[in-house]
């Protein structure tokens, strides 16, 4: 391997190895992504699928995540930050 990070891409072969290494580096990243946010399918019912539209909104904390999480944190017990 004669291409390392930060070298500009020359030949042919430089192209082919950067390719391999910005593939590699992807795939790392987002494993890392999913490590640190775990992706939770959800599947609300028509009920609550309608509280969650009747608080989201073109606003700050107005999204579908903040709005579970807020309903979430309201039903435990606990405020959100």
């Amino acid at each position: 391997m004669t291409w390392k990070p930060g070298l500009r891409v020359m030949t042919a072969s430089d192209r082919t190895e950067w390719q391999e290494w910005s593939k590699a580096r992807k795939l790392e990243s987002q494993r890392e992504r999913r490590r640190l946010h775990p992706r939770i399918d959800y599947y609300p019912s028509k009920a609550a699928q309608a509280l969650i539209e009747a608080r989201a909104g073109c606003f700050v904390g107005g999204d579908y995540s903040s709005v579970i999480d807020a309903l979430l944190l309201a039903g435990a017990g606990e405020f959100p930050e």
